[in-house]
């Protein structure tokens, strides 16, 4: 009895340390991130076209916050906001939810040739059909959290994809 409660507890312990072995898990923040020099990244920001471009810009400059020199490449973000389809259903009398899209597109670009380009979106929704004064602070809520969200998913994709 005892032997065969030693062989199970054995056969978990190598079973988890084999299992242990096999993750590949690289930290995101701090000195060990993803990419040998990616504390050392900086950008020139592009001057935003938008009030949403302006919350993506400002959450990147956060994360990269290095000075960058005349010789560092240019960041550059193009986003937009959609009205998705909503829904059909006439199960709401009033406050129906009204679907939102932000999508944007970050650049970064050096003389003229594109060395990093990804495109991400976030979608979301907010209850429409109220008092017009409510109905654009809620949009516009829902715009700049999706906005919040989406350069969450571009600097993401920053660390992921881009090398110097």
């Amino acid at each position: 009895m005892m032997a065969s409660i030693a062989r199970t507890v054995f056969a978990v312990s190598l079973l988890a340390s084999t299992l242990a072995g096999c993750t590949s898990f690289a930290p995101v923040y701090g000195d060990h991130a993803v990419g040998r020099n990616m504390a050392d990244v900086r950008f020139n920001f592009a001057s935003p076209d938008s009030h949403l471009e302006q919350i993506i810009l400002n959450r990147l400059k956060v994360s990269f916050p290095g000075e960058a020199g005349p010789d560092d490449p240019v960041l550059d973000v193009m986003a937009s906001s959609s009205t998705l389809q909503g829904s059909m259903s006439d199960a709401y009398a009033v406050a129906r939810p009204v679907n939102v899209r932000v999508e944007a597109i970050v650049t970064i670009e050096l003389d003229g040739e594109t060395l990093f380009q990804a495109t991400r979106f976030t979608d979301t929704a907010y209850q429409g059909g109220k008092l017009t004064p409510t109905d654009m602070a809620s949009a516009n809520a829902a715009r700049e959290t999706a906005a919040r969200s989406t350069a969450e998913a571009l600097r993401a994709a920053i660390l992921a994809g881009y090398r110097r």
